[in-house]
């Protein structure tokens, strides 16, 4: 049997993709979850070895969310790790603009606030994230769950939970500041020429832009018409031209990857419950954001993730997990909103 500091090794690697010496990336995935399964081959070994387990679940979370997070959202938000209790400062940049600023931030009961920067610079801070995994022991002993899986739910489940405060900062932001009109757009549809226009305002404030928006929406905008339907006349067939990466990616993956030029970043979908209904991030809304220069999301990570168990009336337990971490947006006039109402799944806001 392994070490705790040996499996904290396999633990890394894993997340990673890469392999220590004498292994290739399936065997570290194999013997992980051989070594995991080896700290809770019974209730009482489980109980026995939890705080070393966490401990593990604790190392890899640490290593893992944050780079998720920098590089799923860092073409257009600043990311900072900081240590429990220290400050996250962020830098303004100064121009012709800079009195138009304004920062829309988390406040201390999840309200986001919106008020005018007077300052160079400002402290983004953090507030507790997270979520839980059940562990049903009947189902562990027969081999059905194992502690591996159960750090893959938790990890990914923080990374989420990073990208649903990032939204729900962002959608504060329509409504909390005075936004031109030429930066929202709302349609029944999604219509290429509109999203071009909300593009083209981001890119005047970057060196490039992207477009961060859920699953559903992504999926509504389909391949993009380089030649539209009936561009010829009616002596040609009333049929569009699209890319052949707009086609092979919505073959591979049911979405496409890129429009125009502007890379899509998709955020993480989940359901509010098991009756699979109602959507934790509004499925109708896509933001369109500068890239290049100064970012305006702005995201702190702070101090380690932490865990704690709940054991239930059925001997079942759940593990809760949870990290700080803080958002703001800055500005209001360089970035847009594309709102599709067209899209019709409920979403729980």
């Amino acid at each position: 049997m392994a070490t705790i500091k040996e499996i904290k090794e396999l633990a890394l690697h894993a997340a990673r993709g890469t392999a220590p010496a004498n292994y290739s990336n399936e065997n570290v995935n194999v013997a992980l979850r051989e070594e995991m399964k080896n700290l809770a081959s019974s209730v009482n070994e489980f109980m026995r070895n939890r705080y070393d387990i966490y401990d593990i679940i604790i190392t890899t979370a640490d290593e893992v969310v944050p780079n998720k997070v920098i590089n799923a959202l860092g073409m257009f938000a600043d990311v900072q790790v900081v240590g429990q209790g220290e400050k996250a400062m962020f830098r303004k940049t100064a121009g012709k603009l800079r009195a138009k600023k304004f920062l829309t931030q988390v406040g201390l009961s999840g309200v986001y606030e919106t008020f005018r920067l007077d300052k160079d610079t400002f402290e983004v801070s953090a507030h507790a994230v997270g979520g839980a995994a059940t562990i049903d022991f009947e189902r562990f002993l027969d081999g059905a769950e194992d502690m591996a899986e159960i750090m893959d739910i938790i990890t990914e489940g923080l990374t989420d939970a990073v990208f649903g405060e990032v939204q729900k900062a962002l959608k504060a932001a329509v409504t909390a500041t005075a936004r031109p009109a030429t930066n929202l757009i709302s349609k029944n549809t999604f219509v290429p020429a509109d999203m071009l226009k909300l593009v083209n305002i981001a890119r005047a404030y970057g060196s490039s832009a992207v477009i961060f928006a859920p699953p559903e929406f992504v999926a509504a905008m389909g391949p993009d018409a380089i030649v539209p339907v009936g561009t010829y006349g009616s002596s040609y067939p009333a049929v569009g031209v699209y890319a052949p990466q707009d086609i092979d990616a919505i073959h591979n993956t049911g979405y496409i990857n890129i429009f125009r030029g502007t890379p899509i970043v998709q955020i993480p979908q989940s359901f509010v419950d098991e009756t699979n209904t109602a959507t934790e991030i509004d499925p109708q809304l896509a933001y369109v954001l500068p890239a290049g220069k100064e970012k305006v999301v702005k995201v702190v990570l702070e101090g380690a993730t932490q865990i704690h168990d709940f054991t239930n009336r059925d001997n079942s337990m759940e593990i809760h997990a949870y990290k700080k971490m803080g958002c703001a947006i800055l500005t209001h006039y360089n970035w847009g909103i594309y709102q599709n109402t067209g899209i019709t799944q409920t979403y729980n806001g």
